[in-house]
């Protein structure tokens, strides 16, 4: 039996889930706010969150346009939109916040529509990103204001005394993904979409959770990839999560990736 059988990524409850994704959002409050500000986010506007899953950012969006604006989530998840309502209640606003279940490559809404729009780790997830930004482009007003943000999964790693399996390992991470390269992409598909006054953002990311960094690695996902494709043995999977877990309870488990994030303005 594998001692990894602990970590056993998105694979548990939703309440985990739940739980992360909140953890999550705390966590990159003060990056949060400084996107909502690049985006230009005022008092009425009108705001879509494209991939909006617990309303991680639909609420603090909403609090910045007040009752004079609306915000809207969409997202494929309707357990995480039904906890995205009942939070949204729980902070007063949801009177102009609507999480609505729809697929991001065919949304409903009218053209020039939006002054401003948000997706964040969602383009990793999606065969058709072009699709989605062109969607996202349409129903923008003029002058409307889109920000993606995403994970480059080249750039995943965790410092381990077993540094070589640690290089054949990792980037089984980025083969269990539709579009693992997402962050690094960005730039080019905002461009071939037209969009203006084009920015890039990007942000270290250091961890030093060992429980939380297996969680989002999905690290059981990894493991069996890397494992089927041969790529290290069961020994040294074992070897690798013992490296690991020393760390942990010596209090120095380092890991890292990068986070792009895009803005751009609808000519």
């Amino acid at each position: 039996m594998s001692q990894s059988e602990r970590y056993r990524g998105y694979h548990g409850s939703a309440e985990r889930k739940e739980e992360h994704l909140r953890r999550a959002g705390e966590k990159y409050r003060a990056r949060k706010r400084q996107t909502y500000a690049w985006m230009g986010v005022q008092e009425g506007h009108r705001v879509l969150d494209v991939g909006c899953g617990l309303g991680v950012d639909t609420i603090p969006l909403a609090q910045i346009v007040g009752a004079t604006g609306q915000v809207v989530g969409i997202d494929l998840d309707e357990a995480m939109l039904i906890k995205a309502d009942e939070r949204a209640r729980e902070a007063g606003v949801d009177k102009w916040v609507e999480h609505r279940l729809g697929d991001a490559s065919t949304m409903p809404f009218e053209d020039d529509f939006f002054d401003a729009q948000h997706s964040e780790r969602m383009f990793m997830h999606l065969p058709n990103p072009e699709q989605v930004l062109s969607e996202m482009v349409r129903v923008a007003k003029p002058g409307g204001t889109i920000a993606v943000i995403d994970i480059d999964g080249a750039t995943i790693s965790f410092d381990t005394t077993e540094n070589d399996i640690e290089r054949r390992f990792t980037p089984f991470w980025s083969a269990i993904q539709r579009n693992p390269y997402a962050g690094r992409q960005l730039y080019r598909l905002f461009m071939m979409a037209g969009l203006a006054d084009i920015s890039v953002h990007v942000i270290s990311y250091v961890g030093h959770d060992l429980d939380s960094a297996c969680y989002s690695l999905k690290w059981t996902d990894v493991e069996k990839a890397a494992l089927e494709a041969g790529a290290i043995t069961g020994d040294e999977l074992d070897r690798l999560i013992a490296s690991i877990e020393r760390a942990d309870e010596a209090g120095a488990f380092y890991c890292s990736f990068s986070m792009v994030t895009v803005i751009g303005c609808k000519a």
